[in-house]
């Protein structure tokens, strides 16, 4: 029993190192991007030694809602990771955040607090050397974190045909004499009726002919 109790432990203690190896670090940002695209902060390439085409990034963020209220060219709020290179290239193809309407950066929505993305594949090598850069209009950026948030996939699209709306076709039944379906036209009628009248009448010729 105590083999076993040493045992579930020392699995416990195991599972939990193993949590905190594949957990990823937060990395500070506290950098308030305010609105006059002045303001930036990097992050060295070493911080993104584990990163694939498959980690998830989250960033937490608090928007400036004051903007709303001003001048409607300042009534925005949006993000501009990039490549801590030469320039400071945009990094492009990060298909879980939108694209602004001009292209050159990714809008953020002011009611909420944070955006999960991952890297495009085509970048992750040059980011792993040189790094990010960010800058943004309307928001602070608190942290980043690697490998903890979540990515909501878009639903796929039902796929199941759609029901034949066009009534089928009523069989009728083929057992059972008193549900056979009522086929009398009348002639039927008429026919078993001029019958029964021929052979009255030939029965009153007869009886005449007796008499």
């Amino acid at each position: 029993m105590k083999k076993m109790k040493i045992l579930a432990a020392v699995t416990a203690a195991a599972a939990a190192v193993s949590a905190m190896a594949v957990s990823s670090f937060a990395y500070d940002l506290n950098t308030d991007l305010m609105t006059g695209w002045s303001a930036s902060i990097t992050i060295p390439g070493s911080e993104f030694e584990s990163v694939d085409a498959d980690t998830v990034i989250t960033i937490t963020y608090t928007a400036d809602k004051t903007l709303a209220d001003g001048p409607e060219s300042e009534a925005y709020w949006c993000v501009k990771p990039m490549v801590n290179d030469t320039g400071w290239p945009l990094i492009e193809g990060i298909t879980d955040l939108e694209l602004s309407e001009s292209k050159d950066t990714y809008t953020l929505d002011p009611d909420k607090t944070e955006i999960n993305f991952r890297l495009p594949e085509a970048s992750i090598e040059t980011i792993k050397t040189a790094g990010i850069a960010f800058m943004g209009h309307g928001v602070t950026l608190n942290a980043l974190e690697i490998g903890v948030g979540t990515i909501d996939e878009a639903p796929a699209e039902d796929e199941t045909p759609a029901e034949d709306e066009t009534p089928a076709e009523s069989e009728a039944p083929t057992t059972g004499d008193s549900n056979k379906p009522n086929t009398n036209t009348g002639a039927e009628g008429i026919a078993v009726a001029a019958g029964v009248a021929v052979i009255a009448a030939g029965a009153a010729v007869i009886a005449r002919k007796r008499k």
